[in-house]
């Protein structure tokens, strides 16, 4: 199966768009979160999302407007934007498990270990504690820089961030998944 990954996509649509172009035919989509700004929701990237059926989970940035830390911009958003797109994100999980061929797949946004809200780069001491979980692979995002690590027969994926790149390459980035050659591919493209 192939798994086309974004995660970070922080309400641009366009770059959502190229990423989506750029990852072409996948067998299912995942976002690893924060497809929405806190204080800015985009129905245009939302109707993307779910137009796709891409299977989403909330970020830090869902979070705070969904959760009630963002009161005055929730009723905003209820009062000006459909319903069925806050309720698309509203009833996406925390996180996601699935199998595909033989790979189990954990999905969340930042780290898959306490304190789960932490950032997880390349060179983090949590990830050589991955490697006890009893995944293939995990896909988080927060980070906004691409990442393929491998421990213990866990691989770790960051797709980066579609929109808001965080590392040396401006371009956006996104990620495939091939569970049945048990391969990842960093992808990156040109943003508008």
């Amino acid at each position: 199966m192939k798994i086309g990954i974004v995660s970070d996509i922080h309400a641009d649509p366009r770059s959502l768009r190229r990423a989506l172009e750029d990852m072409g035919s996948v067998d299912m989509f995942l976002c690893a979160g924060d497809s929405i700004s806190e204080y800015r929701f985009c129905p245009e990237t939302v109707e993307i999302l779910r137009d796709n059926q891409v299977r989403c989970i909330r970020g830090n940035h869902e979070a705070v407007l969904l959760g009630g830390r963002n009161p005055h911009y929730l009723k905003k958003c209820q009062a000006e934007y459909p319903s069925d797109l806050l309720e698309f994100l509203s009833t996406a999980p925390l996180s996601i498990e699935l199998n595909a061929d033989q790979a189990r797949i954990l999905v969340t946004h930042a780290s898959p270990l306490p304190p789960y809200e932490d950032y997880v780069y390349a060179g983090s001491p949590i990830l050589r504690q991955v490697g006890a979980l009893p995944y293939e692979f995990i896909i988080l995002g927060h980070t906004h820089m691409p990442m393929v690590h491998k421990t213990d027969g866990v691989t770790v994926i960051n797709p980066g961030s579609c929109s808001q790149p965080r590392d040396q390459d401006r371009r956006g980035s996104c990620a495939i998944l091939d569970t049945a050659m048990m391969e990842v591919e960093i992808r990156r493209f040109q943003r508008d």
